[in-house]
């Protein structure tokens, strides 16, 4: 594990899972999701699904997931795993510090991947910069999304835009949060076991918040960049690999939807292309804030908070 770490954040990364973060401590408070799983790909035998490789090296955290999200699929005559490889990586250092990290790897694709993950103070902020660039003299087009899985608790509530939520069948049920609905989405409840992926689409600005009771924790991204988010609710599901031990609220902005992969994103106009050489980059920021009872608003990328009444 890289740990880096300013006067208020402690953040842990792990190099050989696609620069993976796998802790985000703030004033001695942890945000991300975390708990033990069955044993790792790599200290056994494949679990003959992409998904289920996958899930056994999953703990929680914070992954990015290029050129590929969601499930596996063919694309450019290569098998893309679940969620894409680069997640799942043993990356490069090319810059480190005590608040900063850079780090680089390949993909199946002619497409190469810089992430920076740097900690910020004033104000503070978690600030992660992804560049995508194609290496080769071809086009070619990708798919890609963060990943962040938050704990979460009872009555802990979820703040997003004003978008049309969309079910795994792609059903229209209306626009968020859903009032009136008696299991609402923007409320953690006591239900169990709950295990839910719901798309809330075409998001005008790019931002989410979840108020927990402990510390709030606000997300901010370029819409352009990820013009979908993937909400998917876990507490207490049975089976592999949480096996009724996870609790989270996952808030993941995405370039696509649904969780079909980069082939049918491809078909849906979806994926982002990339010319001879060209490159992409993105910024997405993590922005921690006082627990409190009113909604969040706005979020900007350089960490300012709007809260409504």
């Amino acid at each position: 594990m890289i740990t880096l770490q300013n006067e208020r954040f402690v953040v842990r990364v792990n190099e050989s899972l696609g620069g993976e973060i796998t802790q985000i401590d703030v004033d001695g408070v942890e945000l991300l999701a975390q708990w033990d799983s069955p044993v790792v790909l790599t200290q056994s035998s494949r679990y003959s699904k992409e998904r289920h490789d996958w899930l056994s090296e999953y703990r929680g955290g914070w992954q990015l997931l290029v050129p590929n999200a969601g499930s596996e699929c063919e694309a450019d005559g290569v098998n893309h795993p679940f969620h894409g490889e680069w997640s799942r990586t043993q990356v490069s250092i090319v810059e480190r510090s005590d608040t900063l990290l850079r780090m680089r790897a390949g993909t199946r694709l002619p497409i190469v991947v810089e992430r920076e993950i740097s900690l910020e103070s004033n104000p503070l902020r978690l600030k992660l910069t992804t560049t995508v660039q194609n290496s080769s003299y071809e086009a070619t087009s990708f798919v890609w999304g963060e990943h962040p899985a938050f704990k979460a608790q009872l009555g802990d509530r979820i703040d997003l835009p004003v978008a049309s939520v969309m079910d795994g069948e792609g059903n229209n049920l209306g626009q968020w949060p859903l009032s009136g609905d008696t299991n609402p989405l923007n409320v953690v409840g006591a239900e169990l076991p709950v295990e839910s992926v719901h798309f809330i689409t075409n998001v005008g600005k790019g931002w989410a918040a979840l108020r927990r009771a402990d510390i709030g924790v606000a997300l901010a991204w370029d819409a352009r960049d990820f013009p979908h988010i993937w909400l998917w609710r876990e507490n207490g599901s049975k089976g592999f690999p949480f096996f009724g031990r996870a609790s989270l609220i996952a808030i993941e902005p995405a370039s696509s939807w649904p969780g079909t992969g980069l082939s049918e994103a491809r078909k849906r106009g979806q994926a982002f292309t990339l010319s001879a050489r060209e490159s992409r980059s993105t910024v997405v920021s993590l922005v921690p804030f006082m627990a409190t009872d009113f909604p969040v608003t706005d979020v900007s990328i350089n960490g300012n908070i709007e809260f409504g009444s």
